[in-house]
């Protein structure tokens, strides 16, 4: 392996390393918002029971 292959090689792995955090950033970002969605959506669901039906 030449010394341009070698290079080559090491960007890629730099690559391959800063994707890898970007995955990891977005899956937290991900998780955080449906953590959130989760638990407006529970939130509404109890103020929905809570909420005295009307009678017309």
């Amino acid at each position: 392996m030449d010394e341009s292959e070698l290079a080559k090689m090491k960007e890629l792995l730099e690559l391959a390393k800063i994707t890898e955090q970007q995955a990891q950033e977005l899956a937290n970002f991900t998780l955080a918002i449906d953590h959130k969605y989760e638990k407006r959506l529970a939130k509404l669901k109890l103020d929905k029971k809570l909420k005295p039906s009307s009678i017309e």
